[in-house]
């Protein structure tokens, strides 16, 4: 993924507001990062985060690192502000979700609670 800064805040804030409809997730200093906005890739975060090793940051990251598209970022001194835009979303989603599987079969357990239970059925991940 490239990734650009912009150095101003403000310059910056207008552009997360023009690219609102086109952007996977947006960390933001008050919230961070808390939902994607593609509604499948939404899924597959709200079912991996039952396991404690996966978290909406470490998928951001592994979008960051090997999804392509363009991360924005300011990093300001009140706070880092950045949002991501993939080039292809269906693309994106085959990496996340193998991502997530992988994740999930590297950390086996002996015990799964009922939300983990849920997210193996959903990935089809059978133990």
């Amino acid at each position: 993924m490239t990734k650009v800064e912009i150095e101003k805040p403000d310059e910056f804030l207008k552009l997360v507001e023009s690219k609102k409809s086109e952007y996977l997730y947006h960390d933001h200093p008050s919230d961070g990062l808390d939902l994607f906005t593609d509604e499948i890739m939404e899924s597959y975060g709200w079912h991996a985060v039952s396991f404690d090793f996966i978290t909406y940051r470490s998928i951001a990251e592994f979008i960051e690192e090997n999804c392509a598209g363009t991360f924005t970022f300011n990093d300001h001194p009140m706070g880092f502000n950045g949002f991501a835009v993939v080039d292809n979303i269906e693309e994106a989603r085959a990496q996340v979700k193998a991502y997530i599987i992988d994740m999930i079969k590297s950390n086996l357990q002996d015990d799964y609670d009922d939300d983990q239970q849920e997210a193996l059925e959903f990935f089809d991940i059978a133990i």
